[in-house]
C-alpha cells in the first residue's frame, strides 16, 4: 500500500476588491452564477471585497460589501452555495422559495432555476459544494437516482438544525481559511465534502426526507465484496468515494453496503477507515521523531483530522497510543 503524499497548497486562495460595477458583476459570474446586476449609487470608499478558498471538492469564501445591488441570474446556480450572514441582509427569490436573511441567518441559493437577489451592506461566509456531490450522497442514502433530488426550501427545517448548520459552516470555513489548512490533505478535503453533503440532506427540506424506501439490494456475491476490499486496500492513500468503490466492485452503492454488513460486519467506509488506520500505524513504525515526524502529521496524511479521535481509535485497535508506536 502506498503512503499518502503531502500536497502543499491544495487549498488555493485568492482575493478580490473593487468598486467597479463591471468588475464586481464579472467576479459574481466567475465565482457563483451568470448574472445581470444593478447597483445603487456607489458612495466614496464603498467596495465589494472577497477572500476565496478552493479545493477540488469544496470551497469557502468571506464576502463583504458596502455596495448595495440587486440582480437576476437567468440560468441560476449550477453548484450549491450555502451562506451564513454576519451583517446586512441578503434577499433571494425563485420559484423554489423566497428568503430574506439577516445577521445570524443561514440559507443557500437554489440551483437550476432563475434567481432574483438583493444585497444590502452584507458580510457573509459561503461554503460551496458541487451539485453532483450532494446528488451522489442522496442516491447512496435512498437507492433512488440522484437526479431526482429536489430541495423544497432553502432554510433549515428546525431551529436546532439551524444551529447545527451554522456551527458546521463555521467549522468548514475555518478549516479552509486557516493559513495552514488541514484540508490541504486530499483525504480530509474529501471527508469534509462528504460530511457537508450528508448534513445538507438532513438540514434542508428535500425529497430524501420523504422518500426513505430503499429497494432491496438482492443477492450480493462475496466476489463483489472481495473486489471492493482489493480496491480499498490498493487506493486507501487516495480520496475514495462510496460510488467509486461500488463501481470497482461492479455493483451499486446500496448493494455493496449490504454485502459488507453481511460478510464483514462493517460498511465500505468503515473498512476504509480501518485500512487507513493500519496504514498510519505502519507509517508511525517507520517514522522518526528526530526527523520532526509527528503523530498529528501522520494522522492528517491518512485522513484523520482530529488527533484526539485518531488517538482513541488507535488505542482501541492496537492497545497503545500512537505516540508509543512513534517512539519505539
Amino acid at each position: 500500500m502506498s503512503v499518502p503524499q503531502a500536497r502543499p497548497g491544495l487549498v488555493q486562495r485568492s482575493s478580490f476588491s473593487s468598486s467597479d460595477e463591471a468588475a464586481v458583476t464579472e467576479f459574481i459570474r466567475r465565482m457563483y452564477a451568470d448574472n445581470t446586476s444593478r447597483f445603487a449609487p456607489i458612495r466614496n470608499g464603498a467596495r465589494f471585497s472577497a477572500l476565496t478558498h478552493d479545493t477540488p471538492v469544496i470551497g469557502a469564501d468571506r464576502v463583504r460589501t458596502s455596495i448595495d445591488y440587486t440582480g437576476t441570474s437567468g440560468e441560476g446556480f449550477s453548484d450549491y452555495v450555502f451562506f451564513v450572514v454576519h451583517a446586512g441582509s441578503v434577499q433571494v427569490g425563485s420559484r423554489v422559495s423566497e428568503t430574506v436573511a439577516s445577521a445570524g441567518d443561514v440559507a443557500f441559493y437554489p440551483i437550476g432555476v432563475s434567481v432574483d437577489f438583493a444585497m444590502h451592506g452584507f458580510d457573509v461566509t459561503t461554503v460551496r459544494l458541487p451539485a453532483e456531490r450532494i446528488a451522489r450522497v442522496a442516491e447512496d442514502a435512498t437507492g433512488l437516482p440522484g437526479t431526482g433530488l429536489r430541495f423544497s426550501g432553502t432554510t433549515p427545517v428546525s431551529p436546532s438544525m439551524h444551529r447545527y448548520w451554522r456551527s458546521l459552516l463555521g467549522l468548514v470555513s475555518g478549516a479552509l481559511m486557516d493559513p495552514v489548512s488541514p484540508l490541504d490533505s486530499p483525504l480530509l478535503a474529501e471527508e469534509m465534502a462528504r460530511a457537508v453533503a450528508t448534513a445538507a440532506l438532513h438540514v434542508f427540506p428535500n425529497t430524501t426526507l420523504s422518500r426513505q424506501h430503499v429497494p432491496g439490494p438482492g443477492v450480493v456475491a462475496p466476489a463483489a465484496v472481495r473486489r471492493a476490499v482489493a480496491h480499498i486496500e490498493a487506493h486507501a492513500h487516495l480520496p475514495l468515494r462510496l460510488d467509486e468503490i461500488a463501481a470497482a466492485a461492479g455493483t451499486s452503492a446500496r448493494a455493496l453496503q449490504y454485502g459488507f454488513r453481511r460478510h464483514l460486519d462493517t460498511t465500505p467506509l468503515g473498512y476504509l477507515r480501518r485500512v487507513r488506520l493500519e496504514g498510519a500505524r505502519r507509517e508511525l513504525r517507520d517514522a522518526d521523531p528526530a526527523r520532526g515526524d509527528t503523530v498529528a502529521a501522520v494522522a492528517r496524511r491518512w485522513g484523520f483530522a482530529k488527533p484526539d479521535r485518531f488517538a482513541a481509535a488507535y488505542r482501541s485497535a492496537y492497545g497503545v497510543p500512537p505516540s508509543h508506536t512513534l517512539r519505539t
